[in-house]
């Protein structure tokens, strides 16, 4: 049986992304997977998502609300595989970007935030590991300040015959008139045009 493209950089030992390292260089083909897992003691539902902004001017988010879960085969080559909404779930929420389309993108950028179930990050332990053929790297979701709800955890952008990584890790706090999507949104300069929206009940 032929064993999946990244089973093999699973394997090897993490590279941790921090303030003071907070880059890589992705150089390989496949798919690039970007994995969000937490433990938390209360029933905490968070969403991972992606802006994706592509060279001709496309743009999307990739996320459980509005069940924009996207498509790896088709535009925007980045996909969703499942919306955790517990903490439960083992494989906790992975996003899946091709490699193979890399040089169509101007920038993507991966965010969390706290639908309900958690007052903030600071108790649930969130980790986000981004694996690739040629790596493994790993960013936690330590340093939360008091009430933030949502963060934006790392940017990817090409480079020269490359995907660069960058730890971001930055945090936001509820707004009264803005969502959390539209407050990362002008923060990294998406650009993108939001309207609220609701999951169905659990």
């Amino acid at each position: 049986m032929e064993k999946p493209r990244n089973e093999g950089a699973a394997t090897r030992h993490p590279v941790e992304l921090t303030r003071s390292t907070p880059g890589a260089r992705i150089t390989s083909r496949g798919i690039l997977q970007v994995n969000l897992n937490w433990s938390a003691a209360s029933d905490a539902d968070l969403d991972l998502g992606c802006l994706v902004r592509t060279r001709d001017g496309l743009g999307t988010a990739v996320q459980p609300l509005g069940e924009a879960f996207g498509s790896l085969s088709e535009w925007p080559h980045v996909s969703l595989d499942q919306d955790d909404r517990s903490g439960a779930s083992s494989d906790g929420e992975t996003l899946r970007i091709s490699l193979e389309h890399r040089n169509k993108f101007s920038k993507l950028l991966v965010y969390v935030y706290v639908y309900e179930g958690a007052v903030d990050f600071r108790h649930l332990r969130g980790v986000v590991t981004v694996t690739a053929p040629d790596g493994e790297w790993r960013i936690h979701l330590d340093d939360s300040p008091k009430g933030a709800t949502a963060c934006a955890i790392a940017l990817l952008t090409p480079g020269d015959r490359s995907l660069d990584l960058r730890r971001e890790v930055a945090w936001f706090t509820p707004h009264l008139f803005r969502t959390h999507q539209q407050q990362i949104d002008t923060a990294y300069g998406f650009g993108f045009e939001w309207r609220y929206g609701r999951k169905p009940a659990r």
